[in-house]
């Protein structure tokens, strides 16, 4: 991996263009399907949330903000666990510190968003993965959470037209990401959708007093892209997706055209030069008639 961000600040290897850290929004929008897990499970206990994928601690932070903000007697009996630690040893050796949610934003380079997919399925936890929505149409995807059937799949989508904005610790880089972020939500089967989503549909209606887009939510596959959270069709391969993006740049740059127009004005060219000729051949003509009258 490349490693720009001081790879001695961290005890695993790190990739600089991974440090992207989640919004504040992000963690609003999923929010009342947390609350409403953790009601079911709290009970008395406490609960502790994971986020196993460090950048500065700021995940921690933000996470807790919102719940002291939306629900301050719940977010009391929270515990967050994200501390800067290696992940993948923690797998290896059976580490993995206990937790009874997962709520993370895996880096989206190599193979995190697998791994991570494939953890938090068998982890049999509730699970809340912020990841690229193409995610959805992905091969591995459809094998570890629509074939194995282990958990419900839940998605959490952002305000139509106001994708999420990411900070790097640096103030590098883009902070729109170029693909749209989901939340794919993972829960027992055992849990009923119903009050997920009446939980949801109620704290973004109060949210959006004034009659304005808000977050949504889909219990399947088929909502997800119904409703624009997700293309249907599968994502092309980085050859493909670089050809796209070139023949936009030119389209852009009003280039494409040049063909047609050339095409174009040669076959005007063409048919003025014959169109002179008729002309010159109708005049000699009409010459010769004269000088034979007389």
């Amino acid at each position: 991996m490349n490693s720009k961000v001081g790879a001695s600040k961290y005890p695993y290897s790190v990739d600089y263009n991974d440090h992207f850290e989640t919004p504040l929004r992000a963690y609003t929008d999923v929010f009342p399907v947390i609350e409403t897990l953790i009601q079911q499970k709290c009970k008395g206990k406490r609960v502790i949330i994971y986020d196993p994928f460090y950048c500065t601690g700021r995940a921690a932070s933000l996470l807790r903000q919102c719940l002291q903000s939306n629900n301050e007697k719940l977010a009391e009996k929270v515990d967050i666990q994200h501390e800067k630690r290696d992940f993948y040893r923690d797998l290896r050796e059976n580490t993995v510190p206990k937790f009874d949610i997962l709520v993370t934003n895996p880096p989206y380079s190599g193979d995190h968003k697998e791994r991570c997919l494939e953890f938090a399925v068998n982890s049999s936890r509730p699970f809340f993965l912020l990841m690229p929505n193409y995610i959805a149409t992905k091969e591995y995807f459809r094998k570890t959470v629509l074939e194995t059937k282990k958990v419900q799949d839940v998605y959490i989508i952002p305000s139509p037209g106001e994708s999420y904005e990411y900070h790097h610790p640096e103030g590098t880089g883009k902070p729109l990401s170029p693909f749209e972020s989901v939340w794919f939500v993972g829960v027992s089967r055992r849990t009923s959708l119903k009050p997920l989503r009446e939980s949801f549909v109620g704290f973004h209606s109060k949210q959006s007093t004034d009659g304005g887009s808000r977050a949504r939510i889909a219990t399947s596959l088929d909502e997800l892209i119904r409703i624009g959270g997700a293309s249907g069709a599968k994502r092309k391969n980085p050859r493909q997706r670089r050809k796209m993006k070139q023949a936009a740049k030119l389209a852009n740059e009003g280039r494409t055209c040049e063909p047609a127009q050339k095409n174009s004005l040669s076959s005007t060219a063409s048919d003025t030069e014959v169109d002179k000729k008729r002309k010159s051949k109708s005049c000699g003509n009409s010459k010769r008639k004269k000088k034979g009258a007389r």
